[in-house]
């Protein structure tokens, strides 16, 4: 296998958005999430865990990576998963070859869009922010670690001003820029076009890096931003509202309200995948007896 990209980031922070422009290149394959939790199975070495994307890739496209890269004339892979913030230890066997790139959105936007997906599990201002906080500190961690191997960008800066930051991220992966990169939403996918990542198929919506700002209500804000407030300097964002401290209460009903309805979500997840086995087999069945 060629030496691998690893796209880091938040879950509704970019990186289908940025897998998309990296896959516009000629020579960069990214490969859009793999079931992670098996591919950086328990004591993995390198060369398991490399065995298991390759399998998967198998699975999927029925080429493995080097295969894969031959036919499609690439000459570079790389692995894209909100996930990957889980395993970074593991990742780091694969330096010195490997680069990472981890994508950073505005956190307020970040907690909208999990609230707005409606597999949020339950996601409120509090627990949106908290689990943002505790991913983006791990990846602030990781990035000071390995100076030189970690580039940073954050979404917004990839919407607004796309030559000036592809050209920037060209330069870290030693690539030569190419302007297709731009028309990512021309060019082939390997990603499936669902209710989330709709927007990656069409041109930047420099709209969408405001959004939060008319879906958040003013109390809200102050929330995310009270359990935000220590990172956000860091991650080039601004402080939006006054110091806040929300009272023990309101801590325990938003943890609460997560816990309740995340676990309804799930249920409702379960009983509709049951069903759609059920009618799967059903019609299998009356297929076969047709026949």
């Amino acid at each position: 296998m060629h030496s691998p990209i690893f796209l880091i980031g938040t879950q509704r922070s970019g990186t289908t958005l940025l897998g998309r422009m990296l896959s516009a290149h000629s020579a960069v394959f990214i490969k859009n999430e793999l079931p992670v939790r098996l591919v950086f199975e328990p004591g993995a070495g390198r060369d398991r865990i490399q065995a298991n994307i390759d399998r998967f890739v198998r699975e999927r496209f029925g080429q493995g990576i080097n295969e894969l890269l031959a036919a499609e004339g690439k000459s570079v892979w790389g692995l894209k998963d909100p996930e990957l913030t889980r395993y970074l230890d593991a990742l780091e066997q694969f330096l010195p070859e490997a680069r990472f790139i981890v994508i950073t959105r505005d956190p307020r936007a970040v907690v909208n869009s999990y609230m707005e997906n409606k597999w949020g599990l339950g996601t409120n201002a509090y627990t949106g922010a908290l689990r943002w906080k505790q991913e983006v500190s791990r990846q602030l961690s990781f990035e000071a670690a390995l100076p030189g191997y970690v580039l940073r960008v954050r979404y917004e800066d990839l919407v607004l001003d796309q030559e000036t930051h592809l050209r920037r991220i060209c330069r870290f992966l030693e690539l030569p820029f190419e302007a297709e990169m731009m028309g990512y939403y021309q060019s082939k996918s390997f990603v499936s076009k669902n209710r989330e990542n709709k927007n990656t198929f069409k041109a930047p919506d420099a709209a969408l890096t405001t959004k939060w700002r008319r879906k958040l209500t003013p109390h809200q804000i102050r929330v995310i931003d009270s359990v935000v407030r220590p990172l956000l300097g860091e991650t080039g964002y601004d402080d939006e509202s006054d110091p806040y401290c929300p009272p023990p209460w309101l801590v325990f009903w938003y943890r609460l309200h997560q816990r309740v309805l995340g676990e309804i979500q799930i249920q409702y997840q379960w009983r509709v995948r049951r069903w759609l086995r059920l009618i799967r087999r059903r019609y299998q069945s009356a297929r076969s007896a047709s026949v």
